[in-house]
């Protein structure tokens, strides 16, 4: 299967769709801000559904406009964020290094990506809120960079607090974006994931190209539907068409 055109704005720019995902808590939100905006905000606020956000920036002399799209963690809004999926070009998969359930469920997330994104996708595993103090931290660098190497994607440990390697990671998907879709004409790159030969069929209990297999049993928290939020393509049209 040939890897996607990107598309090209009405400004010139070409669109490139990224997806925020993790549990929630996880700082997906911050992370945005400080790449939009290069600010911080102490003040929590869950997000409902989906947000969104835009940035032009220049890869390589080519002018991008990175869309940010800003999922909720929760499982009541898994109808919602899933209909996403099938147009990203790229997921930032974060999880929040004081949390080991949200590592955990890092696994799951994946399985979601694997099932429903398209096989061209470009994935980072994002290790948020490397600001906190050691005796703080819970999940260490090695068993992140261990989870990423068998995911096959790439990693990177930022805070979205004092912006440690935020730019630079938005800036890496954006690139291996580029090169995959743009640059290679449908040759992958050397960083990217293996996503053109991910399996097609949606079936998530078998090993896939990620070298990882969950049990019919092993739950993530998506997985409860509850009660969900009605959604209409009519907003994802307007601002990615």
């Amino acid at each position: 299967m040939s890897d996607r055109p990107l598309q090209i704005g009405s400004k010139g720019a070409y669109i490139v769709r990224i997806l925020m995902v993790g549990d929630s808590a996880c700082g997906k939100t911050s992370l945005v801000l400080r790449f939009d905006q290069n600010c911080f905000s102490t003040k929590f606020v869950t997000t409902i559904g989906v947000d969104y956000r835009d940035k032009v920036v220049k890869v390589e002399g080519v002018d991008m406009r990175v869309q940010l799209w800003d999922t909720a963690g929760q499982e009541r809004f898994r109808s919602l964020t899933s209909n996403f999926f099938g147009r990203a070009d790229g997921f930032v998969l974060t999880y929040d290094i004081t949390n080991r359930t949200s590592f955990e469920n890092v696994m799951g997330w994946m399985r979601d990506i694997n099932s429903r994104a398209p096989p061209d996708v470009e994935i980072i595993l994002c290790a948020n809120k490397t600001d906190v103090e050691d005796d703080e931290r819970v999940v260490n660098r090695e068993e992140g960079e261990a989870l990423a190497e068998e995911f096959g994607v790439v990693y990177f440990e930022c805070s979205a607090k004092n912006g440690d390697n935020v730019n630079d990671m938005f800036m890496n998907l954006a690139t291996s974006i580029k090169h995959r879709r743009l640059t290679h004409n449908n040759q992958p790159s050397d960083s990217t994931v293996a996503g053109g030969e991910r399996r097609e069929n949606g079936d998530a209990s078998s090993p896939g190209v990620f070298g990882f297999k969950l049990s019919p049993m092993q739950k993530h928290p998506s997985d409860d539907t509850g009660t969900s939020s009605e959604f209409t393509t009519s907003a994802l049209d307007r601002c990615c068409g």
